[in-house]
């Protein structure tokens, strides 16, 4: 069986790379990584794929720095890729045109549980697991279940799913709301904690599963 994989990817002129990766680490000081083996490490998916790493690795904490990154990375036409726990199969946490990566591990708390609702609000980088053992006292649980401790903002991203998504569905059907970096930097709200609305487009449902578009139909 051929595989053809798309080739229409240029990388970042050298200078505009140089620049980003200057303005970053003015920005982010030590939190930004340049070493082969980070690097490395945040492009290696079980897969096929071969190893794909970016250029640049930035550890993010707070909304702000993944902000920053975008803004630095728009104004130089430098790639930007997301990167949770590095669980997928599909790829997606490849450089194949290197850029910087945003590792939003730093990202992990649970900031709100309303119990009686029946949902919480919380950061990209909280796992599955870890929400689990978070909720596991008040009686609840989170159903999705892809088979690896994945990050919630990269299960989301993917749209993940699993044998529980047969009673329980699956990421789309499990996230009322999300906040969104758009490409200039600027966020977006895609919708509230209500269940029910039918005022305007149904953006959260389109960043869902973003990643699995993107991942297999590079422009």
């Amino acid at each position: 069986m051929a595989t053809t994989i798309s080739s229409n990817l240029t990388r970042p002129e050298p200078q505009a790379l140089k620049r980003a990766i200057d303005a970053l680490a003015a920005r982010f000081g030590n939190r930004l990584v340049t070493s082969q083996a980070v690097r490395e490490q945040h492009a290696h998916t079980t897969t096929w794929l071969p190893t794909q790493p970016p250029d640049a690795v930035v550890m993010a904490q707070e909304t702000a720095d993944i902000q920053d990154v975008v803004r630095i990375c728009a104004a130089n036409r430098v790639p930007v890729i997301a990167f949770g726990t590095g669980t997928s199969l599909e790829g997606q946490v490849n450089a194949p045109a290197g850029g910087v990566c945003i590792d939003l591990r730093d990202m992990n708390k649970v900031l709100e549980v309303h119990a009686e609702d029946l949902d919480c609000v919380i950061q990209p980088g909280v796992t599955r697991k870890a929400l689990n053992e978070y909720l596991r006292d008040q009686g609840l649980f989170f159903p999705i279940d892809p088979g690896a401790d994945a990050s919630l903002g990269g299960m989301t991203s993917t749209r993940a799913s699993g044998t529980n998504a047969v009673r329980y569905g699956t990421m789309r059907e499990n996230v009322l709301a999300l906040k969104v970096v758009r490409g200039d930097g600027e966020i977006i709200t895609t919708g509230t904690r209500a269940k029910k609305s039918s005022a305007g487009y149904d953006l959260t449902h389109l960043f869902i599963g973003a990643r699995v578009r993107s991942a297999s139909s590079p422009s």
